[in-house]
């Protein structure tokens, strides 16, 4: 009989009375194993969110204790926690409120001050600064989001937006270093409107492919399970953060780590003041606090390594030709010996791309770390071009 004709009478059939207790038992074991996966799933699901050590570590500490941290939460002034559904962000705003607004967003590995010197400077020449502290970093939480260009446009509008003093009317302009450099590229592209002039200080987002080691585009292609990455990249933040150790091959975020804090940790306290109020912070220490008190430093850094701009690509050099769409110029300020964005290549890059009548382009006497070591040079430099 075939197959279609038995099936009406099966079904008007009804199952063998014998295999009820079975199809029963069959039900309640599949029910059970779902609502177990179901639980399991819930329970092990990663966290939106990694909080800073603004809560992880501050509230155990009183003021005085506080103060001596190698990283202390009034680093800079005009500190405040933006909360947001991603998580919180710190920002520092200080300056005339009816000043150019200026916002400087860091690089892969030092916080905010990083900025500190050049911040300063500029707000002794009447503007209003903005520093931003990247999702993971100094005192804000990391984001369990892809550290594209589109998740930090969204902390700049974020930042912006929670500041008392009106940003978007008139425009404001960008200062990035290095990562930061990369981001500002991208938002000035996303947003042209809002701003008013772009800085690129030793940018990343044209960083050359042949830069890159065959060991670091492995660590980064998605092979390797997350906890086994984060933990490699941990170790080998580590030696990057320290400056003497010159040896061991680094890709460009772990050698920045290492650039940006040459030169700013001296032995004989004779380095550069990037925090007024507390004179003995310096980048390499706010490094080595972060690695040992921000539970998701390590996952930022993997995060921004693997989605931010930082190396030469199809979408960069499109992203970079948009800026010459720009009525201002582009200010780029590169150190004449670094390592990393080398001022030939970048020159030749950014030239190509944007068009030599578009770019203001200036060379410090120093390597990558310039934006703390030459924080006053620079901003002479771009108050030059600004005309303030």
């Amino acid at each position: 009989m075939p197959l279609l004709n038995f099936l009406p009478r099966l079904v008007a059939a009804g199952p063998p009375a014998r295999n009820t207790g079975f199809i029963i038992s069959c039900s309640v074991v599949t029910t059970l194993t779902v609502v177990a996966l179901v639980r399991l799933t819930l329970q092990t699901a990663p966290a939106k969110s990694i909080r800073s050590p603004r809560v992880t570590l501050l509230p155990n500490l009183s003021e005085s204790e506080q103060a001596k941290l190698a990283y202390p939460p009034d680093v800079l002034p005009g500190a405040r926690d933006v909360d947001s559904p991603y998580g919180s962000i710190r920002v520092y705003e200080w300056g005339p409120e009816k000043g150019r607004k200026v916002l400087l967003v860091p690089g892969i590995s030092t916080p905010c001050v990083a900025f500190g010197t050049i911040a300063h400077a500029l707000a002794e020449r009447g503007c209003r600064v903005l520093v931003m502290e990247l999702w993971g970093r100094g005192y804000s939480d990391n984001v369990d989001l892809p550290h594209d260009s589109r998740l930090y446009a969204t902390e700049i509008l974020i930042a912006i937006t929670s500041s008392p003093v009106a940003w978007t009317p008139e425009g404001f302009s960008l200062i990035g270093y290095s990562l930061g450099g990369g981001i500002c590229v991208d938002f000035a592209v996303g947003f042209p409107e809002l701003v008013r002039g772009i800085v690129l200080l030793a940018p990343s987002g044209m960083v050359r492919p042949h830069h890159v080691s065959q060991q670091s585009r492995f660590l980064y292609s998605g092979i390797l399970p997350e906890s086994l990455l984060r933990r490699i990249v941990g170790k080998r933040l580590g030696v990057a953060s320290a400056p003497e150790d010159t040896k061991t091959p680094l890709d460009p975020g772990m050698a920045a780590v290492g650039e940006e804090i040459r030169g700013t940790d001296s032995p004989q306290g004779c380095g550069p003041i990037l925090s007024v109020s507390r004179p003995h912070v310096t980048a390499a220490g706010a490094v080595k606090w972060q690695l040992e008190n921000h539970q998701g430093f390590v996952s930022s850094f993997v995060s921004s390594m693997k989605y931010a701009s930082i190396a030469r690509t199809k979408e960069t050099i499109e992203a970079w030709g948009r800026l010459a769409l720009r009525k201002d110029k582009v200010i780029i300020i590169v150190g004449e010996t670094d390592p990393i964005v080398t001022p030939h290549e970048l020159k030749r890059d950014a030239f190509d791309a944007i068009g030599a009548q578009s770019i203001e382009w200036r060379v410090i006497q120093s390597g990558h770390e310039f934006p703390m070591t030459h924080g006053v040079e620079v901003v002479n430099e771009i108050c030059g071009v600004w005309g303030i």
